[in-house]
Order: C-alpha cells, then structure tokens, then sequence
C-alpha cells in the first residue's frame, strides 16, 4: 500500500473522504500557482514567457515550500520571481485564495476518488488494513472509551464531549436506575443525561491522590528530640579543649627551673601589626617572624563583608521566553498524555532544560489555582531555588509570564471548540485559518498587531455570516484576555 503521508485523501468514519494533511498542503501549492497564473495573464504578459515564470515559481516552491506557513513567509521571493510589487500580490490573493482554493479542492477532490475507484484490487500487508478497508468504519479520532459508572461511552479526548450508547446497552442502564434509589424528584435521571445518572449511581471509589513531585520538607530530628524529650533532658554543657587531655586526678608538675615556656595556643592574643611589642629591650627581642608563617596558623586578616551581588544566569532566557514556545510545550505534553506514554515522556522531560522543566512545574501549581486548590508559592519557590541556579526575582517574572500564557492558551482552546459548532463549510474554513489565526494571538499583547492580522484573516471570508461569526468569537477571545492578561 502507499505511504499515509502520501495520501491525499482519506475515509471518515460516515463514509467521506477528506483531506489529508498531504492533500491540505497539495491544494494550497497548486492554488498558488493558479493565482500567479492569472495574476500575470491580467498584467497581459506572452503566454510563453508565463509559462516560463510559472515554471521558475513551481521549481522555487517545491525547493523551499515545506508547509503552508511557508506560502505567506516568501511573498517577498515571489514578489521578485514575478515581477509584480509585494503588496500588489498580497492585495490579489487576500481577494481570490478562498475562491480559487475552493475550486481547485473539488477538483483535485473528484481526481483522487476517481483514482480510488478505478485502482486494481489492494494487496494489503496487515490483515488489520483489509479489515478497516473492507468494513469502511475508522474509529473517530481524537475518542476513547471511558467508564462512566457501569456504563461505557465514547469520550472526545479535546472537547470533552460525551456520545452515549444506543439501543440495547441503553436500554440495559435505564432499567438498572429504575431500581437504584430515585432522586429527590422521583426520577432517577431527572436533571441528569443517562451517563450522569449512572456515573453517581455507580460511582468508584475516588481514585488515590497522587503525592506532589515537590518533597515535604521535613521537621529536624534534633527537634523532634527535643519537643518529645525536652522535659526529661538533663546535662552538663560541654567544653572544648584544645591539646592533650588532661587527668583532673593528677597534680600539675611544676616547671623547670630553666624550661622554656610551652606554647599555649592563644593565638588570638598575638598582635602582629605592632612591631612595638616585641622590641621594647635589647634581651626580649624575638626573631624576625617570616611572612609565610601567617598561612601556617591559617589567620586572616578580617575582611569587611560586602553584599555579594548573584547574578542570575537565567533571567535573560526568562525574558525572552514566548507564548509560542509555551503552546509548543504544552502540544509536546499533551500529545505524550493522549498516548499513555509514561516512560516516554520521564525520557523526554529528563533532556529538558532546567527552564522547560521549571515552566511545567508552574503550570502545574497554576493549574492546581484554577481548580481553587491552594497553593504556598513561597515554598515553591525556595524548593526551586534550593535545587536550581533561579533567583526569587526571575521566578516571580516568570510565575506572571506563565499565567498570562497559559490564559490566552485556555482562550484559544475555547475559541476552537466554539468555532468547531458552525457548518461542515465553516468548520473546513476554520481548519484551514486555524494555523493564522492561533500565530494572531502570538503577538498578545501587542492588540493592535493581533487586529490587523486577524483583519487580514477576515478579508479572505467572502461569505457574509461565517464573516460575522468568526468576528464574533474573535472579539470575545479578545476581551477575555484583556481582562485577564498582566502587563
């Protein structure tokens, strides 16, 4: 069989064919070229030499051009590969690309299926791809079976959505809540949909919480010693002496009449800056002390202590750490999530940088302020001091970086889902906009940026009521996180 990547149609579950990722791509390059095509045919150019110049363009794109970001990065190449001014070209697609992809779609769309239904019988290498084949039925992506209570429902993974059974199995639930206990209202599934119902009539266990992957710091022994025991402790203070230990049993020997008197280790005692003290007489004069003898007795001369100013070394990356590459990080996590990697994603996190790995943990402990859990923030950030080379200053920089980010990536999610309610027509409209729309609110805060690129996204809508729609829920994203964004 052919490589997926290079399919560019694919069967829904209903029945339908669809773009792959492939064909989305294909579509938008053949679209392009057909817009250089008349764009130079209305310049009146020879017919030859459009041919000449469409020809450069497609070697050009097919070199250079990887996704459809990359269509509008090199207007500036085409621009010159033309022959016409940058904003002309900008002018002329921004009126045609959705007509003009709207055409070549269908028609690439009715090529593809004719292939398929004219292609030789399939010779499959699984028994598991004839099966799908022939049956026609994929199971929905982005859904999962989930429990809900005895019963079992199909769970959209990104919506949260719920699709519950049908028929037998349904009818199978109603009668096991006709006989659980009714509610208050006397009907089992009075306020509830049947899933519900179940879910609290059948209900299991809470799962075990998960303990924090911040540890407990824990109480000293010495302390606990002293508050268990502190009444019963008794004793002596101890002394240090410095030299052999001394027989308090034994009578000091008395000197030697002509002995030398032994060192008595009071170093403290010595002055060495005055050279008075040791030439007050011609017999007490003591020899000339040598410079290295200092290091010997390992004294210092004492220095005036001065702040000691830490440089962070991870303020500048702070600084410059972007809602993009946050929205890549939180993709990275969820698509580990979604696969049930575990392992995977301990191996992935363990190659991170100590940022990445301190931007997850904030996001989780503001996570955890979402759901009105609370939070000490003070210990989280001497847990993280402790361990890393981050200063409080940076880490509250970054604490208001994050929450700013993770509200515009909560807005963005919403505004997908409520985009997802329109048509099949809006909803292919916003699939192919969506990449446009989510590197709009990149530039937040920077509101006047992120109009003037969504504008540009409308200008492209030539349908007056998905024109209006997609003003709508822009405006609402917006002032959301006006509100809520800190500067």
């Amino acid at each position: 069989m052919a490589e997926a990547a290079k399919k560019v149609l694919e069967k829904k579950g209903q029945g339908e064919y669809e773009f792959t990722a492939y064909g989305e791509f294909l579509s938008y390059f053949h679209a392009h070229i057909d817009i250089f095509k008349k764009l130079l045919k209305a310049k009146k150019m020879d017919p030859a030499q459009i041919e000449a110049v469409t020809k450069s363009v497609k070697g050009y794109m097919t070199a250079n051009i990887k996704k459809t970001d990359h269509f509008f990065e090199n207007l500036p190449q085409f621009s010159t590969m033309l022959g016409v001014p940058q904003s002309e070209i900008s002018n002329y697609l921004n009126t045609n690309f959705i007509e003009v992809l709207a055409k070549v779609q269908e028609k690439l769309k009715s090529q593809e299926i004719e292939k398929i239904n004219n292609a030789p019988e399939q010779r499959y290498d699984r028994i598991t791809e004839e099966i799908i084949e022939k049956l026609k039925f994929v199971f929905p992506a982005d859904t999962r079976f989930a429990e809900r209570g005895i019963l079992i429902v199909l769970e959209n993974t990104k919506t949260g959505e719920i699709t519950e059974p049908q028929g037998l199995m349904a009818e199978s639930a109603r009668a096991a809540l006709a006989v659980a206990a009714p509610t208050a209202s006397g009907d089992p599934a009075a306020s509830h949909s049947l899933s519900e119902a179940l879910a609290q009539a059948n209900a299991p266990p809470p799962p075990p919480v998960k303990k924090t992957l911040i540890p407990v710091k824990e109480k000293s022994i010495l302390l606990e010693i002293i508050e268990t025991f502190g009444d019963t402790l008794t004793g002596q203070p101890l002394e240090i002496h410095i030299g052999p230990p001394v027989d308090e049993s034994a009578e000091p020997e008395p000197p030697a009449p002509n002995q030398p008197k032994k060192d008595d280790y009071e170093i403290e005692d010595l002055d060495f800056e005055e050279e008075s003290s040791y030439s007050s007489s011609p017999s007490s004069q003591s020899p000339e002390i040598p410079e290295d003898l200092m290091a010997d007795f390992d004294i210092e001369e004492p220095v005036q202590d001065e702040p000691e100013i830490v440089s962070d070394p991870f303020l500048e990356s702070v600084k410059a750490y972007s809602i993009r590459e946050f929205v890549e990080l939180i993709q990275t996590i969820t698509a580990y999530q979604q696969k049930g990697d575990q392992a995977g994603y301990q191996n992935w996190l363990k190659a991170q940088s100590e940022l990445v790995k301190t931007v997850i943990s904030f996001r989780t402990q503001i996570l955890k302020e979402q759901k009105n859990e609370p939070v000490d923030w003070n210990s989280f950030y001497q847990n993280i001091i402790s361990k890393t080379q981050f200063q409080l200053q940076t880490l509250e920089i970054l604490q208001i970086k994050i929450k700013n980010f993770q509200i515009v990536k909560m807005t963005l999610d919403r505004a997908i889902v409520e985009l997802k309610k329109g048509s099949p027509d809006f909803v292919n409209l916003v699939r192919m906009a969506w990449p446009h729309i989510q590197k709009a609110f990149f530039d937040v805060p920077n509101y006047e940026s992120v109009q003037m690129t969504l504008k540009g996204i409308l200008s492209r809508v030539n349908d007056e009521s998905h024109k209006k729609e997609f003003t709508r829920i822009f405006t609402m994203a917006l002032n959301f996180i006006q509100s809520k964004y800190k500067v």
